[in-house]
């Protein structure tokens, strides 16, 4: 092999080294700018939606285990579901629990429970019974009445009879109102 031969070769392997690091860069600077774009999408979808989680025995809201909430859709509309974050629902639930139930009775709207436990909102019946009192310890009259919802005050309901929802524990306040809930599974 001529000294001529060795230089081309040396050359040629200088020129793949190259080529080499240059690919293999240029591969890290996509891989860099992916994960940058799957960071961001990932933060931008958190930031406003999240997972909830029904681990009741007995389910209020359909069959449903999981829920999307969009903390970025606050729009209260009768007959949509939402979460929020619960108050005065003990026993069955600490403070702050995060609730999916449908929004049965809006600002104005007229409430009644009565005598017989059926439960109206603007004179149609939303639900019947108090299956809950019991066990609770607390006398089912307690419940019944009537009220106007004041404003920033909503009635939110579940669709089994033994939901633990405002005919208990009363009216939940427009500042506890997380987001919609969809059903997912």
């Amino acid at each position: 092999m001529t000294e001529q031969t060795s230089l081309a070769n040396a050359h040629a392997d200088n020129s793949n080294d190259q080529g080499f690091w240059r690919a293999r860069r240029k591969l890290m600077v996509k891989m860099a700018i992916t994960a940058m774009a799957i960071i961001m999408a990932v933060y931008t979808f958190t930031s406003r939606y999240h997972i909830g989680l029904d681990t009741q025995e007995v389910k209020c809201i359909g069959n449903y285990s999981f829920f999307l909430v969009d903390r970025g859709d606050l729009g209260l509309e009768k007959g949509n579901l939402y979460a929020f974050e619960a108050r005065r629902v003990a026993p069955y639930f600490d403070e702050g629990t995060q609730m999916v139930k449908i929004l049965l009775g809006v600002p104005g709207d007229h409430i009644a429970i009565t005598e017989d436990a059926n439960v109206t909102v603007n004179g149609k019946q939303v639900a019947t019974g108090l299956a809950l009192a019991k066990d609770l310890g607390i006398d089912p009259s307690t419940f019944m009445g009537e009220t106007v919802l004041e404003e920033g005050h909503y009635w939110f309901m579940g669709e089994s009879s033994v939901s633990f929802d405002s005919r208990y524990w009363g009216t939940v306040l427009e500042e506890q109102v997380i987001g919609r809930a969809y059903p997912l599974i």
